[in-house]
């Protein structure tokens, strides 16, 4: 069986000149790929931009909180519904981490509270993986194993939902991504930091708990490119189908500067992707 084909809301925003964090404008964006046949669904990433409670604890740079319209989980489920668009993936909130990786009570719940509203959407939009950045990225002390534990009792309050954890980097002191996602039941597979730590090749090995693959790529004319120096895009698209046999889907999550002049370019890239 073929490997579903998805892509990212977030960056595929762009391709029709909405922020990552406009809603409206990106399921808009999304309804016009999804005309185009390219695709056999989408990961909708839960911003945390549309929290109402407090502003997003990283990447805060790129959007104004107090401007951005806020969103509840209804809404957003019934948004997505109206618009008829498969969610084969939901995106956590990439503050989860940070949110679970604080000393602050009220914090930790906080960051149970995002893990179930994501969890939540996925379960009622039909999608059968939810992805999460389960640490934040520049702590030097947390336990990986607590944080597995959270993870497995509220997920077990989705049946139908694999809670997948991304290799996101770390800077816990003699760790890896790989060496910390290998402790959880499913894994997202993100391109980019499996090449920035050399880690892809060992990802085999747990290759039957690998629920999601996020392919990052560039677009170069209208085809993907990754920027490493590791392998190239074809041949860890390669490795995934034939030597490792992956089932699952394959999620491109574009990078570098997209818009909408680029849109043409974007479908055949994708187009690409089929066996």
């Amino acid at each position: 069986m073929a490997n579903l084909i998805s892509v990212s809301t977030a960056p595929a925003a762009e391709l029709g000149g909405k922020n990552y964090y406009d809603l409206i404008g990106t399921l808009e964006v999304m309804k016009r790929i999804y005309g185009e046949f390219v695709v056999d669904g989408f990961e909708l990433q839960f911003e945390p931009e549309w929290d109402r409670e407090n502003p997003p604890l990283t990447d805060t740079e790129f959007a104004d909180w107090t401007k951005t319209p806020k969103f509840e989980v209804a809404e957003i489920l019934s948004l997505v519904k109206k618009m008829k668009l498969p969610i084969i993936s939901v995106h956590a909130s990439r503050d989860v981490g940070n949110y679970l990786c604080s000393n602050r009570p009220q914090d930790l719940e906080k960051g149970k509270r995002v893990i179930c509203n994501s969890l939540s959407l996925a379960s009622e939009l039909g999608a059968r993986i939810c992805v999460f950045h389960l640490w934040d990225t520049w702590s030097t002390g947390f336990d990986v194993n607590r944080l597995n534990t959270i993870l497995f009792e509220l997920a077990t309050q989705y049946p139908r939902v694999k809670a997948a954890v991304e290799n996101i980097p770390t800077h816990l002191r003699g760790c890896t991504p790989f060496s910390l996602v290998s402790v959880f039941d499913y894994v997202t597979l993100d391109l980019k930091w499996a090449a920035l730590y050399d880690e892809f090749d060992s990802f085999e090995s747990i290759v039957d708990r690998v629920a999601n693959v996020h392919l990052r790529g560039r677009l170069n004319g209208s085809k993907w490119a990754l920027s490493c120096q590791n392998f190239t895009f074809d041949e860890a698209l390669g490795k995934l189908r034939n030597e490792w046999k992956y089932p699952g889907p394959l999620t491109v999550e574009p990078e570098g500067r997209l818009d909408e002049s680029l849109f043409e370019n974007f479908l055949e890239a994708m187009r690409s992707l089929r066996p």
